[in-house]
């Protein structure tokens, strides 16, 4: 074999997919977006009694990452409590777990003994943290992790049978009784960070932006901010995923925005409910 054209022939395959992504990436970025805290930004701040000062900044080693939908087993661990439960694949990307013995969670630290389940019983389950808790639905929803920033993607969307789960979440289905019975789950592996030359919207100006927008009145406060991810699943493929820094924003406990740190482009899911974090 000759080496040195195999070698070439690697580093022109990589070439390609990077300008596949770049593209990817820039085919999102068609809003307008904030680019300096202004004077009527610093009222904007004002108004909703927000401390510049006490936002979290942005690191200059954060980019995009680029991450693959696993496809390898994502069958409770052995040796677990879970072990003999009832498992069903969709499409070798989706598990659903089904458990012989309904998991009972704490009524007062439901959370707590939630996460405690998915590390102990769950494939994966120290890459996942605590999202959301839906009591309409009786879900609780857990989020992948990379480098303890979060992976945010869309949750389920429809109930239908045909709908998936959004490719870094974990999902537990509780009973009335508030006991897991079952849960879904989609992992993302291969997690790489790419190099960012863009300037990325700061805390403040994600915060303006959704203001702009007339998704944040002065009437509203700001519970939670963080920056993590959000994945954008590529055209022509269902493995290879993008992942865009993104500020989640939180109002009033109950609405959920997503700001891309990038293009300020902002998007939103349903509303949140509560869950005790003692």
């Amino acid at each position: 074999m000759d080496w040195s054209k195999a070698k070439t022939l690697l580093i022109l395959t990589f070439l390609i997919l990077n300008v596949y992504l770049a593209v990817q990436l820039m085919d999102r970025m068609v809003d307008p977006r904030v680019v300096t805290t202004n004077a009527d930004g610093k009222t904007v701040l004002k108004e909703r009694k927000i401390d510049e000062k006490k936002l979290q900044s942005v690191s200059k080693e954060i980019g995009y990452l680029t991450a693959e939908v696993d496809a390898s087993s994502l069958a409770p661990k052995a040796g677990s409590s879970i072990e003999d439960a009832i498992i069903s694949v969709k499409n070798q990307i989706e598990w659903s777990v089904r458990l012989t013995k309904s998991y009972p969670l704490e009524a007062k630290a439901m959370r707590d003994s939630a996460t405690s389940f998915v590390r102990s019983s769950v494939a994966y389950g120290t890459d996942y943290t605590f999202w959301k808790y839906d009591s309409k639905h009786n879900e609780m929803t857990f989020v992948q992790t990379y480098k303890e920033q979060p992976l945010y993607s869309t949750p389920q969307q429809s109930r239908e049978d045909d709908a998936m789960i959004g490719p870094s979440l974990l999902v537990l289905q509780l009973n009335e009784q508030k006991e897991i019975v079952s849960y879904k789950q989609r992992h993302l592996n291969k997690v790489v960070r790419q190099a960012q030359d863009v300037t990325l919207l700061s805390a403040s100006e994600s915060i303006i932006q959704l203001s702009e927008q007339g998704l944040f009145r002065a009437s509203k406060r700001m519970t939670s901010q963080q920056l993590g991810y959000f994945c954008l699943v590529t055209e022509g493929t269902t493995s290879v995923q993008i992942l865009p820094p993104t500020w989640q924003i939180e109002l009033n406990g109950e609405e959920l925005y997503f700001v891309n740190a990038i293009d300020g482009g902002v998007q939103t899911i349903e509303r949140l409910d509560t869950v005790s974090e003692k």
